[in-house]
């Protein structure tokens, strides 16, 4: 039986050269405008995150020392938590879907992977990519993005190696902000108590003066908490699912395709669009532990990997 001829973007037993491409200058400028993207929806984020940290630090203050302002505290707050919820987000949101769509459009034509147009639509307009990407003048921190050694693999096996490192990277970073913010929400709720006791407030005066100003940022910390949690083990189970493709590869080489990085890059395209954000602040303090473990996890799947420069059709 003759095999018809299938178009590639990479012929066979050569990588997609990964490392040297991702600095090009087209795919930095896309690397560059989802990253603007992000830092957009990140301000919207830190901006309904200040005012709920301002209202819960200065809210009890007030209501305390000031008793004729407990009312006003109260009814701020109240109102803040809606405005939050609402408008705050739906900004935060549309930014994000922006950030996504264009990352999407980093990935796929660095990766030479298809556009999955039923999924995400018709690819963002290049104006808008090189008009967003021109906000960011020093691109020193976005060079070398997919850090890991591929050495010779092969594609499209070097796609999923690269997919691997951004799934774990971003669960890692997932769990521990989850974590983080979780302890800092019961903190002050347990701050809130002791200066209640310590004050010998009634209940009602507990509820006014502290509880109800305070309420937003706790409401928040529980929330995202749990957010956070939950999109861990969504990107925990793709990347055992990538776990499960590699240990596959290494048994049979040509048994990886195309369509199973596809099905991969859709998965991370909707944890990136519907998933929580971690602020950039708390990605830099990681970025040089989680730089080292996810090249290191790469290291010790390269050892049981295939020789590299093995012909996978």
């Amino acid at each position: 039986m003759t095999r018809t001829p299938v178009s590639r973007p990479v012929p066979d037993g050569e990588s997609a050269r990964i490392k040297q491409r991702q600095d090009q200058p087209e795919h930095l400028q896309r690397l560059l405008a989802y990253s603007r993207y992000y830092q957009v929806a990140h301000r919207w984020r830190r901006a309904r995150a200040l005012g709920t940290f301002v209202l819960a630090a200065a809210g009890p203050i007030l209501a305390l020392f000031i008793p004729a302002t407990s009312e006003i505290v109260a009814a701020i707050s109240a109102g803040w938590l809606v405005l939050g919820r609402t408008l705050l987000t739906w900004m935060e949101q549309r930014s994000t879907l922006d950030a996504v769509r264009v990352h999407e459009l980093y990935d796929t034509k660095l990766f030479h992977l298809p556009w999955n147009a039923a999924l995400v639509g018709r690819s963002p307009v290049p104006d808008d990519v090189a008009a967003a990407a021109r906000h960011i003048k020093d691109d020193t921190d976005y060079r070398d993005w997919y850090s890991i050694d591929l050495g010779g693999t092969p594609w499209p096996a070097d796609v999923l190696l690269c997919q691997r490192q951004s799934m774990v990277w971003s669960r890692r970073d997932h769990r521990a902000y989850g974590t983080t913010v979780l302890i800092a929400g019961v903190s002050w709720f347990v701050i809130g108590l002791v200066v209640a006791l310590a004050r010998d407030l009634s209940l009602a005066d507990y509820l006014i003066k502290i509880f109800l100003p305070s309420a937003p940022a706790f409401l928040d910390s529980l929330d995202l908490a749990r957010l956070h949690w939950h999109h861990a083990t969504a990107r925990q189970q793709v990347e055992n699912k990538i776990h499960d493709l590699w240990q596959a590869y290494v048994s049979q080489p040509a048994g990886l395709t195309i369509t199973d990085c596809r099905e991969i890059q859709d998965s991370a395209y909707l944890l990136r669009r519907d998933g929580p954000r971690v602020p950039n602040i708390f990605y830099k303090l990681r970025r040089a532990t989680s730089e080292a473990s996810t090249k290191a996890g790469t290291a010790a799947l390269h050892a049981d990997g295939p020789d590299p420069g093995t012909t996978t059709h």
